[in-house]
């Protein structure tokens, strides 16, 4: 009997939790939310960090708004699951206006000595051209938030995101030196939605973030294997990543086969 009320105990406890960790963010502005002038100097700290995380030019879907391109919804997906996977928790809110949304952000709760805090997050900062980076917060002062940003009629609810699959295609010739060889990840895929973003690493340390399935590289030195890697992005961003291994031609191997392999 004992037993069963401690496991019954612990069961209310953890139901407890989740509720409490699903609970709707509540958001408020900061100096006016009682916190302590050391949880305030923390906040302050997180807005920067997280700031600096949002203009990662890397982390950026670099896909348009509107026609041809994502909703004000896709937009917040991509950025909070980004930042999720950076280790924040995030939740996406929504004004509405007839059950239509007509605005649509991401808020990020951050601990700052043991209360809660939230920081919005606008992740369409530009709606005419492509999403270089995953958004602004709408700072409009030393810790003063946009006001529009606090006030939202309903928590986005999306279903769990699938993560992607990566694929490498390694070229059907030779791969030279100096030669420009065609790389292709046409066969990674995303269950639930698409792929975004495809990172090629060549080496150690080149990368290259495109859109495109494919991309061109040319190794500078022979006589030596060489690991590639290419990490993908979902819509919602999550990452796969895959490598291989290529073994590079100098030019005397490449003349010593008579292949018309590599080039441009």
């Amino acid at each position: 009997m004992v037993r069963r009320s401690v496991v019954l105990m612990l069961l209310v406890s953890f139901v407890s939790l989740l509720s409490m960790a699903q609970e709707a963010p509540l958001l408020t502005q900061p100096r006016s939310a009682g916190y302590t002038p050391a949880q305030l100097t923390a906040l302050g700290d997180a807005v920067t960090q997280l700031q600096r995380r949002l203009d990662n030019i890397d982390l950026g879907s670099k896909r348009t708004f509107g026609s041809g391109g994502w909703t004000l919804q896709e937009f917040a997906a991509y950025t909070a699951g980004t930042l999720d996977r950076l280790g924040y928790s995030t939740q996406i809110v929504s004004n509405q206006v007839n059950g239509v949304a007509v605005k649509v952000w991401v808020v990020v709760q951050v601990d700052v000595g043991g209360a809660t805090a939230w920081i919005p997050v606008e992740p369409l900062t530009n709606p005419s051209g492509s999403q270089n980076d995953l958004g602004d917060i709408p700072i409009v002062g030393d810790l003063v938030y946009d006001a529009s940003y606090l006030s939202y009629d309903i928590v986005v609810e999306l279903p769990p995101n699938v993560p992607p699959t990566a694929a490498i295609r390694n070229p059907t010739s030779y791969i030279v030196e100096t030669e420009r060889a065609a790389w292709f990840a046409n066969a990674s895929s995303d269950p639930d939605g698409e792929i975004v973003l495809f990172q090629w690493t060549f080496g150690d340390v080149v990368q290259r973030v495109t859109h495109a399935i494919s991309t061109w590289y040319a190794f500078p030195v022979g006589g030596i294997s060489y690991p590639v890697t290419v990490t993908v992005t979902d819509n919602r961003g999550a990452q796969a990543t895959t490598s291989t291994s290529v073994y590079v031609l100098t030019l005397e191997e490449k003349d010593a086969k008579g292949c018309g392999c590599g080039g441009d």
